[in-house]
């Protein structure tokens, strides 16, 4: 009733089945993790932002509050920026009390994100006692895995600050 074979199964390479369970596996591997690598990325993008945003306002309440000009100086095309005071000596950070210079150079991912400044072709604003900016501009961070640019717009007649991006 049984019928037995001796088929010798091969020695040599992989059946389909394996074949196939390693292929599910790495679908399923890639699919978890390239959504991780870009959602690192646009998290960077965004703390980077969020950075920039929060300084610019901050030299522009040290304006007002000092009743002084208060620079931000672009170095580096644009991956580290100061805050000076109106002799131009950089100023002192309120937290850490270091010269209040940024690098995205310094946070490894940070440092992955292409930044370009563009404030009417000058590398630096100055905010007057008043707090608005001698010029208004954006701040650009990118990446190729990103779906769009993260932007950080400071509005000239106002100094109002915006970020737009994923």
């Amino acid at each position: 009733m049984f019928r037995t074979t001796n088929t010798q199964r091969g020695t040599n390479g992989f059946t389909m089945t394996e074949m196939l369970t390693v292929v599910a596996l790495l679908g399923i591997a890639s699919a978890v993790a390239i959504p991780q690598f870009n959602g690192n990325i646009t998290q960077y993008a965004q703390s980077a932002a969020r950075a920039v945003s929060q300084d610019i306002q901050y030299a522009q309440d040290l304006a007002v509050t000092t009743q002084s000009s208060v620079t931000m100086t672009f170095t580096d095309s644009g991956y580290e920026y100061s805050l000076k005071d109106s002799s131009g000596s950089i100023l002192t950070h309120p937290v850490d009390h270091k010269p209040y210079t940024f690098s995205f150079k310094n946070d490894p991912g940070m440092s992955r994100l292409t930044v370009a400044c563009s404030f009417a072709g000058a590398t630096e604003i100055v905010f007057d006692a008043f707090g608005t900016p001698s010029a208004g501009g954006t701040i650009t961070l990118s990446h190729s895995t990103l779906p769009s640019d993260v932007v950080v717009t400071l509005h000239p007649a106002t100094g109002s600050v915006t970020v737009s991006g994923p």
